[in-house]
């Protein structure tokens, strides 16, 4: 028997953390029009929980997008940033995620564990991109400087971790 896309999407959304609860964010009003190196890498959407819990795995959807003049030989190291009571820093290598290629649109979707001694709070979840054949130095994103955090990271939203 097949299920329908969407009735598959909606049991995925359902079925994801405490209350099942996710959010859907869209960034592309955070977009600068020309990016300070002239190519545009940016989250454009952004699927994530609105509750995590300490000690279990959290996924996140990310709808990456890619403009300009792009580096075909380009690859890039993806960190994943939870920001709040305390840090915790996921990275993503170069050859298990296609952030950076040519006018590349596409949904990327992570799972992390939290922790199990983090402490309860409000989180920010932030990205950044490293260049992975250029000694992992900082890649420019393509967002407003509202949106940046430190070290490179870019904030995308915010998440509750519950007990």
């Amino acid at each position: 028997m097949k299920f329908p896309a969407t009735l598959i999407l909606l049991f995925c959304c359902l079925a994801c953390g405490p209350g099942g609860e996710r959010q859907e964010i869209d960034l592309s009003d955070s977009v600068v029009e020309n990016p300070v190196d002239g190519v545009g890498h940016y989250v454009y959407a952004l699927n994530l929980p609105e509750v995590i819990s300490a000690g279990e795995k959290f996924e996140v959807q990310m709808e990456w997008r890619t403009v300009g003049s792009v580096d075909p030989n380009a690859r890039y190291t993806m960190d994943i940033i939870l920001d709040g009571p305390s840090t915790k820093v996921y990275s993503i290598p170069a050859g298990a995620n296609t952030v950076g290629e040519l006018h590349l649109a596409n949904w990327l979707s992570y799972t992390f564990d939290v922790p199990e001694a983090f402490p309860v709070g409000n989180y920010t979840v932030g990205v950044r991109l490293r260049d992975a054949n250029r000694d992992l130095r900082e890649v420019p994103l393509g967002y407003k400087e509202s949106l940046a955090m430190d070290d490179g990271f870019y904030r995308l939203g915010e998440v509750e971790l519950v007990p």
